[in-house]
């Protein structure tokens, strides 16, 4: 079986982490961010290449890619702040081009497999358009695809993550996402299955670490022996004795705010006179300049005190400023965002704070990424083992979930809609292969 795996838009390598914890290891990896690739080399022990994979006319990438044509998978999900509800959700945004960048490759290199991650919001952006096509393309170069919205922390992240992933393969094979394995209560996302068990709370994902420090430095644990199993896991190939990122900075004039925090209380249930001048303007921003809801990102947040007893929410490269911990007046350290993220211990990021929480933000979670990993691996091992197993004769959309919610909205309904029409349009048809 072929183990060549080429990572794109590979960030810090927790995508790329979690295929070589499940027997994959990527033969190298590609990121415009600087310190991202320092960080995925040092970790990994693999080449990340400094290229910008949105630049037309790349010889440097064309000449990386050429010898690599027998390649098991290619993965990557591309920057996504032009759908993210955090950014303007802007359909037209250049950045969003970059999913295109990601099919250009894979049309070149033409894997067996691929697995492709971005935001929700790619569900809606440019009205459903942009993934209808994406999709469409994929299946006209013959693959056979999934699409599905996630929650990674139904796979045991300590983290409620919400990400659209689509798998495909070229070899026909049918096949279904990875079964949800846990529960997780993230307030207002939850999802409490009978039998199952539940995914790591923030408390129990972060217990186990030292006091924080003032600085960046190598604090040692202060209970040598594991306090919980997440502790365990997140010791595991740990053998410095400690950890570093785990530092607090906090400003004086913020420590009033947090001490007037309750759990899952926020910025807008403070006294106005606290309120951050950047939370005030986009508070405001739709009174003063007209801009509609759905293009101005999400609801401001600011700052917020977490629960302790929940799941963590997702972290992204603010968190280590505006998520307040549920008991000490500070922000998250770095090295608690690389926890819910499911980072381990081991795993040392290069750069300035505000880098290496960029990284941390941005990644892909090694813990959910091996999980589908092995689903690629075990899928691929059954369809070339000459045991009976469905094969598809045409490349076709499998399936798609967009969410797990009983209603849509308007914009979801028409992604809907057009994913409909291309499902329509094609019969499935399966054979038992031997």
């Amino acid at each position: 079986m072929l183990r060549r795996v080429i990572s794109l838009f590979s960030g810090a390598g927790g995508l790329s982490l979690g295929f070589a914890q499940a027997g994959l290891k990527p033969i190298f990896g590609i990121d415009i961010n600087h310190d991202a690739c320092i960080t995925y080399e040092n970790n990994l022990g693999i080449s990340c290449h400094n290229l910008d994979l949105g630049a037309s006319n790349n010889s440097e990438l064309l000449n990386l890619l050429s010898p690599h044509q027998d390649v098991l998978a290619v993965i990557g999900g591309p920057p996504c702040q032009g759908f993210s509800s955090a950014g303007s959700r802007n359909g037209l945004d250049p950045r969003n081009l970059l999913i295109f960048n990601y099919f250009a490759i894979v049309e070149k290199v033409r894997p067996l497999w691929f697995l492709f991650e971005n935001v929700e919001g790619l569900l809606t952006s440019n009205n459903g358009k942009s993934v209808f096509e994406l999709v469409r393309r994929f299946i006209s170069l013959g693959y056979s695809l999934r699409l599905e919205k996630v929650n990674f922390a139904a796979y045991g992240l300590p983290q409620s993550r919400k990400r659209v992933i689509i798998i495909g393969n070229r070899v026909g094979a049918s096949f279904n996402f990875p079964f949800e394995t846990h529960s997780f209560d993230a307030g207002k996302h939850n999802k409490l299955l009978p039998l199952f068990p539940h995914s790591p709370t923030l408390d129990e994902a972060i217990l186990g670490l030292p006091e924080v420090a003032t600085s960046e430095c190598l604090i040692p644990y202060t209970n040598i022996t594991p306090i919980n199993e997440y502790d365990t896991f997140m010791r595991l190939l740990n053998d410095s004795g400690g950890v570093k990122h785990h530092f607090s900075s906090k400003r004086d004039n913020d420590l009033e705010r947090y001490k007037l925090l309750k759990p899952g209380q926020t910025m807008k249930d403070l006294p106005e006179n606290l309120w951050h001048p950047s939370y005030r303007k986009r508070a405001f921003r739709r009174v003063l300049d007209g801009t509609p809801t759905e293009k101005r990102g999400g609801a401001p947040v600011g700052i917020k005190r977490l629960h302790a007893h929940q799941c963590s929410p997702t972290i992204t490269s603010a968190s280590s400023h505006e998520c307040i911990h549920p008991v000490f007046d500070r922000p998250l350290t770095l090295r608690e965002c690389a926890r819910l993220q499911s980072f381990g211990d081991d795993y040392v990021f290069s750069g300035s704070t505000s880098s290496i929480a960029t990284q941390i933000g941005n990644a892909f979670p090694p813990l959910a990424a091996k999980i589908f990993a092995e689903t690629v691996s075990q899928i691929e091992g059954k369809a070339g083992s000459g045991m009976a197993f469905p094969f598809l004769r045409k490349a076709q959309l499998i399936g798609y979930r967009l969410t797990d919610s009983s209603g849509m909205s308007p914009k979801l309904m028409h992604t809907d809609s057009l994913l409909k029409s291309l499902m329509s349009n094609q019969v499935e048809e399966k054979f038992l292969h031997a």
